[in-house]
């Protein structure tokens, strides 16, 4: 079937031992808000990336001062007042009805897979089983990891025993889930090719493995030794995972597309085409698939349900706030969103929190937080991590706020420089689990938000990436190239 395109309307081989025991953290909350002030600004988490999207623009901006105490020019201020650059809206406050509510979760469930992004092709993760985590039961490098011109884009995937993972030039290692054995390894990158590309992500549905790559190609690979069964061209790079329903593997590009192929043969069926944005993400949310719909998120901020039958535009959203000017503000969707019984929830870069009817595209609530984590949706509750390092718990029929615990934003909290961006919520075991580039893993109440801090560990290499929990452990990609499972 020939590809229709619709366009949007504008409007190391084998595993090392685990460190002797793990340290302890330092102080991983910041001040714990019991109610933020109106006015207070969603934005300091995410800088980091954002100044990776921005190149050297963020640092024009914020190197003047830098630049005169280094060749010491004195230059006489400017009459006016400064204007922040990160500009926020009014922020989120905790709800009296929300936090007053009556807490559950499902119980824990025992889960043997994770074979896709978020545990399955909604990214609903649930509530998997995961005892108390006592270290690091094995840890195996897998290639390449993040580096300054690299980024780490594809989260861990488990399924029949084997942990499937991505390094930055598109390399997949097969590992053995238990401890750690390396099954095998495939270099993705065409033969002429040995520079490769960032990005890339991986996905498992009835027993095969597809990934998709940096270098612009889509493939279905044997998960028993990584025979490729059948290869496509894209036609740009993709970077992150994709999302396998129905017997169509969901793909999006860096060129603002949505790739709908068979999984039979890589044939293309329909395709999505987003509005356009001027700055290639360094990451792709993948699409989640519930019923009949399929819900993308594209670079240009916009929220999408699409047909599977077909690819047509059922209702479009825009996750961003209105009247929003700072040039500093990145209007995208890079945390692939969640469906769930009937809802679709996701967060975006410009600042808002939803929840969607999926049927009818009713926006149901929203929440001035914005970030880059996906949400985690288990049973009546919605959790989430802003760019400023706020963790908020959000009820999921109207968006209450339940609580909010701010977390550690900055290496240096005083003068607020070198901000800490954090990985997740993952929740397993009865807790948030959180992790950052630092190396920390943070372990959060879900019913009131508090930091549990007998349960903190540290992972060397730090992790980035949202964990896979399958078997009673937790495996992790480090931003350093290696897989670890926690245990």
């Amino acid at each position: 079937m020939p590809m229709r395109w619709i366009r949007a309307e504008a409007p190391t081989d084998a595993p090392t031992d685990a460190p002797a025991g793990t340290a302890p953290l330092g102080s991983l909350a910041g001040p714990r808000p019991g109610a933020p002030a109106a006015g207070a600004r969603p934005g300091a988490g995410g800088i980091a990336r954002r100044a990776a999207l921005l190149g050297g623009a963020t640092g024009l901006l914020g190197g003047c001062e830098l630049f005169d105490s280094v060749f010491g020019s004195s230059k006489t201020p400017l009459p006016g007042d400064r204007q922040a650059v990160l500009t926020g809206g009014r922020g989120i406050s905790i709800d009296a009805a929300a936090a007053r509510a009556p807490f559950s979760l499902p119980p824990p469930e025992a889960r043997q897979d994770w074979p896709q992004a978020g545990g399955g092709p909604g990214h609903a993760g649930g509530h998997p089983a995961l005892g108390p985590i006592s270290g690091i039961a094995w840890r195996t490098d897998i290639g390449t990891g993040s580096a300054y011109r690299r980024r780490l884009t594809a989260p861990p995937i488990v399924a029949a025993g084997t942990v499937f993972a991505m390094d930055t030039y598109g390399v997949i290692s097969a590992l053995d889930a238990g401890n750690g054995a390396r099954r095998w390894r495939v270099d993705t990158r065409p033969d002429e090719d040995d520079d490769g590309a960032l990005g890339g992500g991986l996905a498992w549905d009835s027993g095969v493995l597809y990934a998709v790559t940096g270098m612009a190609e889509a493939m279905a690979m044997d998960p028993a030794d990584g025979r490729v069964r059948w290869r496509v061209p894209l036609g740009a790079p993709a970077r992150g995972a994709p999302t396998v329903a129905g017997g169509r593997l969901y793909v999006p590009t860096v060129d603002g597309k949505l790739h709908s192929l068979s999984v039979t043969d890589g044939q293309r069926g329909w395709g999505h085409e987003s509005l356009t944005v001027p700055i290639a993400p360094l990451g792709l949310p993948a699409p989640a698939v519930e019923g009949d719909t399929v819900v993308a998120g594209f670079p240009s901020g916009e929220l999408i349900g699409l047909r599977v039958a077909d690819g047509r535009v059922s209702w479009s959203e825009a996750l961003s706030l209105r009247g929003r000017e700072s040039i500093a503000e990145v209007p995208g969707i890079r945390a692939w969103p969640v469906a769930d019984r009937g809802r679709a929830y996701a967060i975006g870069e410009g600042g808002l929190t939803i929840a969607i009817d999926i049927r009818s595209g009713r926006r149901l609530w929203e929440r001035e937080l914005g970030g880059t984590e996906p949400v985690w949706v288990a049973g009546d509750w919605v959790f989430a991590i802003g760019r400023d390092a706020q963790l908020a718990a959000f009820a999921r029929d109207d968006g209450g706020v339940r609580w909010i615990t701010q977390l550690r934003a900055f290496e240096d909290v005083e003068r607020k420089r070198d901000p800490i961006a954090w990985s997740g919520p993952v929740l397993a075991g009865g807790r948030l689990i959180l992790t950052n580039a630092r190396g920390d893993i943070a372990q959060v109440n879900p019913q009131d938000g508090t930091l549990l801090e007998g349960d903190t560990r540290t992972v060397p290499g730090g992790a980035l990436l949202p964990g896979a929990v399958a078997g009673d452990t937790l495996y992790l990609v480090t931003e350093n190239g290696a897989v670890v499972a926690l245990r």
